[in-house]
């Protein structure tokens, strides 16, 4: 199951701009940036938490509820 959370979490970071940006700001982060294959541990998790709160509420995929606004802000400073 891990290994195959770890190969979904390779195709959505090359695939999902959302994913991507989340990537990138683990990576760069200025405090605690991660090594890549953490930052892809943590992206596994990110969308194991995704795809339950999906299967519980019963609702379709937003990209725009993936990230949320704290995280949202994040990222655009570090782009900054």
């Amino acid at each position: 199951m891990r290994n195959l959370l770890y190969k979904a979490s390779l195709v959505l970071v090359a695939k999902n701009k959302e994913f991507k940006a989340l990537y990138d700001y683990f990576l760069k982060r200025p405090q605690n940036p991660l090594k890549s294959k953490q930052a892809l541990i943590a992206i596994s998790v990110k969308l194991i938490r995704v795809m339950f709160t999906l299967a519980k509420k019963r609702e379709n995929y937003d990209s725009k509820k993936v990230l949320g606004e704290h995280r949202m802000k994040q990222i655009n400073q570090l782009a900054a």
